[in-house]
């Protein structure tokens, strides 16, 4: 079985609509999932979802402005999932009803190995309606997307799927601040695990809506959080273009092309750098940042 879990925001407004579409799409994956849902910081979810058949895990480790803390998030999932295959969803992402069948093909032919398959997503760029009473729905979603939607690109990782007896031994991030994508796939690399890109096979799609969390001026401070518990940062954060296999098709191979160059490259110091002094000149308020950290923080 596949367990998917996310962390919830509060049910206010267009976000409350995304999250209940989000959940509902996944609710309309076959073969069936387990679904667990970490309460959010106004504990809002039990009341909203009343009537679905998921599950609420209200107890979990939280940042000062309630965001779970990416450790404890983790290791609260695993301790409640029936499923041996853990996915790790954002709470604004609608998931294709065949999700589990990729899933479950890409585990099998990792025959008991650990992995981490990570997915990056498509944006819609106009709000999305759904009629979740339709047996094509999905359908209609797709066609959206395909008009009104842009593939991310390789930094925005909203799936991660793994075995739950793998633990990733994560410093704890408050989730949707930054740093957790790129870390991730990091540590998974740097202690040998296989890293699969299944966005060819598997597709997510984050919907558009409000963030007025980005408005709290502890924001941005959970945000220096995350750059002080990743070390080396700039240099050390990896995305897509790290994955060392590509799951495509029913198969995992190598990727190929200027991919499998840079995936070749993902621990070639000079490489590391360069990267790093491009992500300074981008995002210099995460980038350029005292490596010590206040005591504030």
């Amino acid at each position: 079985m596949i367990t998917i879990f996310s962390p919830m925001r509060p049910f206010h407004g267009n976000i409350g609509e995304v999250q209940l579409n989000a959940i509902r799409s996944w609710l309309a994956i076959r073969p069936a999932c387990e679904v667990i849902l970490i309460e959010d910081e106004e504990g809002t979810t039990q009341s909203a979802i009343a009537g679905l058949n998921v599950r609420v895990i209200e107890v979990v480790k939280r940042s000062r402005m309630g965001a779970p803390l990416l450790d404890d998030l983790l290791r609260t999932a695993a301790h409640h999932a029936r499923g041996e295959i853990m996915a790790y969803i954002t709470a604004d992402v609608l998931m294709a009803p065949n999700t589990a069948t990729e899933i479950l093909r890409c585990h099998e032919l990792m025959q008991g190995s650990p992995y981490l398959a990570i997915c990056s997503r498509i944006d819609m760029l106009e709000p999305l309606t759904i009629s979740f009473d339709r047996p094509d729905w999905f359908e209609d979603v797709r066609a959206a997307a395909s008009t009104h939607g842009k593939p991310h690109g390789h930094t925005a990782l909203d799936l991660w799927i793994y075995p739950r007896s793998l633990d990733l031994n994560c410093p704890p991030f408050p989730i949707g601040r930054c740093a957790t994508d790129g870390w991730v796939v990091y540590k998974a690399r740097r202690d040998g695990i296989p890293v699969i890109d299944v966005t060819s096979a598997i597709l997510i799609i984050h919907q558009l809506h409000d963030r007025p969390a980005k408005r709290n001026p502890l924001f941005y401070e959970e945000q220096l959080e995350c750059v002080y518990l990743f070390d080396k940062m700039g240099e050390n954060a990896m995305s897509l273009l790290d994955a060392d296999w590509v799951y495509h098709q029913g198969a995992i191979r190598r990727p190929t092309g200027l991919a499998r160059l840079h995936s070749l490259m993902s621990f070639f110091r000079p490489y590391r750098f360069i990267i790093a002094q491009r992500r300074k000149f981008r995002v210099p308020h995460l980038y350029r940042v005292p490596q010590t950290r206040p005591a504030a923080l």
